[in-house]
């Protein structure tokens, strides 16, 4: 049967096995419990300094949401998560929340959702026409934060400036649209009021 001791009594009888004498086991007895205090009171000290960490980066998150809401109340619900307090169930870990929001640092703030409803249309439609007039690779309107294994899966965020571009497509689009793509650019034409 496994022996299911503590590591320190394994270690202990590790120790006791030693062929040396009583003073230097005893020693080394010593050395071994200062050396577990010391991990647990590094432990303690690691978990107390995340949490003091959590702590204030949530109140970083807050404050900024306050100065946006004061500044320029528009822009609610277009930033990027680093700057809108996190809501129940979500990390509200600033940094990994940068990282995704805008990894390059030059306001490529919008995900596909947020370029379908300042459009006022279908994410779906949105979706579809965005890799159709292949904005999703144009570097002057988007940048993609997660390759995934296909378009589908890959996460990209576009620039401002997408919205414009995608308006002049949606009016004058490039040919070869499939017939998704054409329905689709018909019910975002509608919306827009363009007419292709």
């Amino acid at each position: 049967m496994a022996d299911r001791s503590p590591p320190a009594d394994i270690s202990s009888k590790a120790i006791d096995q030693l062929p040396v004498q009583a003073e230097v086991k005893d020693a080394l007895k010593d050395i071994q419990a200062e050396v577990a205090d010391a991990y647990r009171e590094g432990f303690v000290e690691m978990v107390q300094a995340i949490r003091q960490q959590a702590s204030v980066l949530e109140r970083i998150q807050t404050t900024l949401a306050i100065m946006v809401k004061h500044l320029d109340p528009k822009l609610e619900g277009q930033l990027p998560a680093a700057v809108r307090v996190a809501a129940d169930g979500e990390s509200p870990d600033l940094a990994s929340a940068m990282v995704i929001a805008d990894p390059v640092g030059a306001g490529f703030t919008m995900s596909q959702a947020d370029i379908a409803k300042a459009l006022g249309i279908n994410q779906a439609d949105a979706s579809i026409l965005l890799r159709a007039f292949k904005l999703n690779k144009d570097v002057e309107c988007a940048v993609v934060v997660r390759p995934g294994g296909d378009q589908k899966r890959e996460v990209v965020n576009y620039h401002r400036r997408t919205l414009d571009r995608f308006r002049d497509l949606a009016a004058k689009p490039p040919s070869g649209l499939d017939p998704s793509q054409r329905g689709a650019l018909k019910r975002v034409g509608a919306k827009l009021g363009v007419s292709a």
